[in-house]
């Protein structure tokens, strides 16, 4: 595998926000000079996540700390280990929820967790964003961006 991999953007929505974050965010690596891919959790294995180097995931919380409802085998096979080991995959989450509820963003918590056991490296904190999330997605997407970078 060479370094002009793309970087993978996963994303899980209910609403459609994460999936237009995700997009953005491909743009903005696009601009950077990074190529970059967007892929639907929906449609996404979680056993091909150990042939990624670069992965950004969005993905939003639904109910008490629930993931998105076409999410829901990916996350569950990710908490399950069935991604295997991941020393390769480098990572963010960007996490979307809703701060009236008790789980606050507790879909992407466990998806981080879940990473961080199969041994992929975080290499930016996760982003917890309320419903009133686009200031907190641009200073996460620019960071995200920036490390990259180094």
């Amino acid at each position: 595998m060479s370094d002009d991999q793309p970087i993978k953007i996963l994303f899980g929505t209910m609403t459609g926000n994460a999936e237009e974050l995700a997009n953005d965010l491909e743009e903005k690596l696009g601009e950077a000079g990074f190529s970059a891919e967007v892929a639907d959790a929906a449609e996404y294995d979680v056993a091909n996540l150990k042939n990624e180097k670069k992965l950004a995931i969005v993905i939003s919380t639904w109910g008490e700390g629930d993931p998105p409802d076409d999410a829901e085998e990916f996350c569950f096979d990710l908490y399950d280990g069935k991604a295997g080991d991941l020393p390769g995959v480098e990572f963010s989450v960007c996490s979307l929820g809703d701060s009236s509820y008790d789980d606050f963003c507790g879909c992407g918590r466990k998806v981080e967790e879940a990473l961080v056991k199969a041994g992929a490296k975080k290499i930016l904190d996760r982003a917890d964003l309320d419903v009133d999330f686009e200031d907190g997605y641009e200073e996460w997407a620019n960071k995200f961006i920036a490390t990259l970078k180094g």
